[in-house]
C-alpha cells in the first residue's frame, strides 16, 4: 500500500497532463520560482555574514533582512499558511530592525518589496492549482452552485474584488480561488495582488509607527491573530460534536 501510495504522488507531481489550454508554462514558472528563492537565501545569507563581521554596515543589514521578509512572504499562501502581519509590523516599527530608515522610507520599503513577494507567493499558488485542475483534481468546484454564484458576483468587477480581499486581512481569500479557477489572466491577479498587499501592509506599517509599537506588542497581537480564528473553530467543532446524536445501543 505505502508502494502504491509513493507512486501515485510521484504521478501526480511528475505526470503531464494533456489538457493545455490554460496557456501556462507551469514547469517553467516552478524552475523560476525555485531559481528566485535561492537567490534570495544568497543575498540574505551573503548580507548577514558581512553584516555581522561589522554591524556598522547597515546596507548589508538592510539587504539581510530584506532577502529574509520577502522569502519568507514569497512561501505564506494558502499551501503555506504562514503568520505575516508580525514581521511587517516588527520591520516598520520604530523597534524593528530597519531602524536606520526614516519612517516614510522604511513603510514605502517593506510595503513595495512585501507586496512583491506576497503577489508572487500567490502567482505560484496560481501555477499550482492550475496543475491541479489540468489533473482533473478539483474540477468538481465548478459544477457546485456557490461556485457558479460566486462567480457571478465575481465577474461583476474582478480585478477590484481581489484588491479589496487582498487589503482586508482575513483568514481565507475567496475571491483568490475565484480567479484562479476561472482562470483570469495572470498578469492581471498578479497586479490586483500587488496592490491589494501595497495598501494592507502599508496601512500596517503607518500604524506600527504611529502606535510606536514594541516587539512585544507585536507578537501579542499575532498570537492574538492565530489564536482568535483557532478558539472559533475548535468551538464550532465541539458545537457540531454536541449537536450530533448519541447512537442508543439495542
Amino acid at each position: 500500500m505505502a508502494g502504491l501510495s509513493i507512486n501515485k504522488l510521484l504521478k501526480i507531481l511528475f505526470s503531464s497532463p494533456q489538457n493545455k489550454d490554460d496557456g501556462l508554462n507551469i514547469r517553467k514558472w516552478f524552475l523560476i520560482y525555485c531559481l528566485y528563492l535561492a537567490v534570495l537565501c544568497i543575498v540574505s545569507s551573503i548580507s548577514f555574514r558581512h553584516y555581522s563581521l561589522d554591524p556598522a554596515q547597515q546596507t548589508a543589514r538592510l539587504f539581510w533582512l530584506i532577502g529574509l521578509y520577502m522569502f519568507y512572504f514569497s512561501l505564506a499562501s494558502t499551501f503555506v499558511p504562514l503568520p505575516t502581519s508580525w514581521f511587517v509590523l516588527f520591520l516598520c516599527s520604530p523597534a524593528g530592525g530597519l531602524t536606520f530608515l526614516t519612517p516614510i522610507s522604511r513603510i514605502i520599503i517593506i510595503a513595495s518589496v512585501g507586496a512583491l513577494a506576497t503577489a508572487i507567493s500567490h502567482i505560484n499558488e496560481y501555477h499550482l492549482s492550475s496543475y491541479f485542475l489540468r489533473l482533473g483534481k478539483i474540477n468538481a468546484v465548478r459544477k457546485t452552485k456557490l461556485y457558479n454564484w460566486s462567480l457571478k458576483i465575481f465577474r461583476t468587477s474582478p480585478f477590484l474584488l481581489q484588491v479589496v480581499f487582498n487589503v482586508i486581512p482575513i483568514p481565507a481569500d475567496p475571491a483568490r480561488w475565484i480567479a484562479i479557477i476561472s482562470k483570469y489572466p495572470f498578469r492581471k491577479f498578479f497586479l490586483a495582488h500587488w496592490s491589494g498587499r501595497f495598501i494592507r501592509y502599508g496601512l500596517m506599517g503607518i500604524a506600527a509607527e504611529l502606535l510606536k509599537l514594541t516587539i512585544a506588542q507585536i507578537f501579542i497581537l499575532q498570537a492574538l491573530l492565530i489564536l482568535i480564528p483557532l478558539l472559533k473553530l475548535t468551538y464550532q467543532l465541539i458545537r457540531r460534536k454536541l449537536s450530533q446524536p448519541v447512537p442508543l445501543d439495542t
